[in-house]
């Protein structure tokens, strides 16, 4: 049975001044599945509140936001042994001791077969024990900083546009520069606006996703059809002019769009640096203005995104296969490989090319709209031969699927 659900409170922090180890005294409240519960359980719920305890109090000590921080934990839905093994590598040492005069204080008979009378005083409401630990605090800051930066993500299988925005102004202003108190209410209304930008203008996409930061680890369900557009722009006050009550702004940006799984880039832009006017006396105008200012820039190249997307969902359905080319070959006989093979089989938009060369043994990369076997097939077709230059054949051998360049 899980006790998830049940009050478990701290009473008391206590440390020993003459080791790292510190304790904590943990209380469950009774209720009659604890009370009859065998001492094993008893202790893993324990260690369990102990770990929670223990965790919160280092992170309110070193003014960390431990409220978030459990609510992301409460996200990975992890079990109880889950969350206990999360928490594994942060402490050092750990050991929970139960207080048995609490599990059924003045009650004689067994903890699963209390003897009960008339005269049996009342139950201590809660059952106690002492969790004493010590942490690595250098641990636990790196996993507070991993899951408060964790990006929870749909199905990254699905077609999905993401967007990573860095969206900034220069060192030397603050927030109220550009009209607003602070990061979140000038570039949350910029991405929200990008976000029904994509959905409009870019069709065939099932999640339109903002992005906190970048994949660390990429899954390799990631599907090949997916595209992250990173945006970086940097908005610097130039100058004010007292007389007009204005300033000058300047800005530089620049985006690329890339295929999520591959990792290549579909297309880029690098702005000029935009030079603008604005009125600073209405602090709300100033905001929409300068927002304005960059969600348009990105609104101006809908155009050519929208041909890079054409060009990645083509490319996405292309198979890619290597080759080893044996015989004794230049570099120029590699290359007219590559050119022949292109042009025998346009039909399935095959394009070739070199991935490493010697003398007497190089490989290819072919890229095609063909699957494997297909790819297979037509090579071998007509005795997988084909003419080279005058003293020269490329031939394709079915049972080791490579190809060898042979004399006439």
């Amino acid at each position: 049975m899980s006790y998830k659900l049940l009050s478990i409170m701290c009473l008391l922090f206590t440390l020993n001044i003459f080791a790292a180890e510190q304790s904590v005294e943990v209380l469950v409240k009774r209720t009659d599945a604890i009370t009859v519960a065998p001492k094993a359980q008893l202790s893993e719920l324990f260690i369990l509140g102990g770990i929670q305890q223990a965790v919160t109090k280092e992170l309110v000590e070193k003014k960390l936001d431990d409220d978030e921080f459990w609510k992301k934990i409460e996200e990975k839905k992890l079990s109880d042994v889950g969350e206990v093994n999360f928490f594994s590598l942060v402490f050092i040492s750990k050991q929970v001791n139960v207080n048995e005069n609490t599990i059924n204080p003045g009650r004689p008979g067994t903890l699963e077969n209390p003897v009960i009378t008339e005269k049996t005083p009342p139950a201590d409401p809660f059952i106690r024990a002492s969790f004493t630990y010590e942490i690595n605090s250098e641990k636990l800051k790196k996993l507070y900083e991993d899951t408060m930066s964790s990006i929870n993500l749909p199905d990254v299988s699905i077609k999905t546009f993401y967007i990573l925005p860095d969206i900034g102004i220069d060192s030397e202003m603050s927030w109220d520069d550009v009209g607003v108190s602070k990061k979140e209410n000038f570039s949350g209304v910029i991405v929200e606006s990008w976000k029904k930008w994509a959905m409009t203008s870019f069709k065939g996409f099932t999640n339109i996703v903002v992005l906190e930061k970048d994949f660390s680890d990429k899954s390799e369900n990631i599907n090949s059809e997916s595209v992250i557009l990173k945006w970086n722009s940097v908005l610097k006050k130039a100058e004010v002019f007292q007389d007009r009550k204005s300033a000058r702004f300047e800005m530089t940006a620049q985006y690329v769009l890339m295929n999520t799984k591959s990792g290549e880039s579909l297309t880029a832009f690098d702005f000029p640096n935009q030079k603008r006017e604005y009125n600073i006396a209405n602090a709300k105008q100033l905001s929409s203005n300068l927002a304005s200012l960059i969600y348009n820039l990105l609104n101006s190249q809908t155009k050519k995104i929208s041909s890079a997307l054409e060009l990645n969902l083509a490319s996405s359905t292309f198979t890619t296969t290597e080759f080893k080319v044996s015989g004794k070959a230049g570099l120029l006989d590699i290359s007219q490989v590559n050119s022949i093979l292109a042009e025998r089989f346009k039909q399935i938009t095959l394009v070739s090319e070199t991935k490493s060369y010697s003398g007497d043994l190089s490989v290819i990369s072919i890229k095609s709209t063909a699957g494997i076997d297909s790819l297979y097939a037509l090579f071998a077709k007509d005795g997988g031969k084909f003419p080279l230059n005058e003293q020269k054949l490329l031939v394709f051998n079915p049972q080791n699927r490579s190809f060898a360049i042979i004399s006439k």
